[in-house]
């Protein structure tokens, strides 16, 4: 970051809120593993964070999730609420004629966050992706349909003291091979993420680009042993036509 942050304890806020993001209930020491910050600096943030109601407990726990407060920024119309406002129609089209779990994420910090999903109305087995979830751009299908969009230097700087970290034993954590992966992106128009976040999981996913940048990207998510060759060639193809028809809209 080459600007000087002003009031790191902020910082150190907002990555405690992010790891509640998932919707569990932690305790300090789960929180301080998560966001790498010492136990007793956790506890102080929490304190304040509960007072002003950004974080919750039940009573007698030493269990945090989210609190009350941040539900009322949650009706506020930002571009993003608008942005899934406008594609809600496209997105289940989409799911009419594939019936497997679809996202909208958006590019958020070196990371994307899922601000909409549509869970499959006819399978019996969901993903444990949740709105407001973010996931490593190197890592899911819909964060390297993000990287697919970047410039040489861009992706360089991405990449610059990067630790690819593995989810599974399939995750690349090569930055090389990720490189030739985000490369294979750009020729084909389309990422995936073959068990790299969830074992048994399989993802296809395009970036939606507005003013040459991408604002968003679409996916979708099915177990992997759903997928055939077949299969897998018409989700490419609803996949294309839906993320032209948003990216039309986004134009007008």
């Amino acid at each position: 970051m080459s600007e000087k942050m002003y009031g790191t304890v902020l910082i150190k806020a907002s990555k405690i809120l992010d790891s509640l993001s998932d919707g569990k209930p932690k305790s300090v020491q789960i929180l301080s593993k998560d966001t790498a910050i010492n136990p007793p600096t956790v506890s102080k943030i929490l304190t304040t964070l509960e007072y002003l109601s950004y974080v919750s407990r039940t009573n007698g726990t030493k269990q945090y999730y989210l609190g009350p407060a941040l539900v009322k920024y949650g009706s506020v119309r930002t571009n993003t609420t608008n942005l899934v406002d406008m594609t809600r129609p496209n997105l289940e089209k989409l799911q009419s004629i594939i019936d497997e779990t679809i996202h909208l994420a958006i590019p958020q910090k070196n990371r994307v966050v899922y601000v909409n999903k549509l869970e499959p109305k006819h399978q019996g087995i969901y993903m444990t992706s949740k709105i407001g979830m973010a996931r490593e751009l190197y890592s899911s299908g819909i964060g390297k349909a993000v990287l697919g969009t970047y410039t040489p230097d861009e992706l360089n700087a991405y990449l610059k003291d990067r630790d690819l970290k593995p989810f599974t034993p399939y995750t690349i954590t090569d930055k090389d091979e990720l490189v030739s992966e985000v490369a294979k992106v750009k020729q084909l128009g389309y990422a995936i993420d073959d068990e790299e976040q969830e074992v048994g999981g399989y993802c296809i996913a395009m970036p939606i680009v507005n003013h040459g940048r991408a604002i968003a990207a679409i996916s979708i998510s099915l177990p992997k042993f759903r997928l055939t060759p077949s299969y897998k060639t018409k989700i490419i193809k609803e996949l294309t036509i839906t993320k032209g028809e948003i990216e039309n809209e986004l134009d007008k």
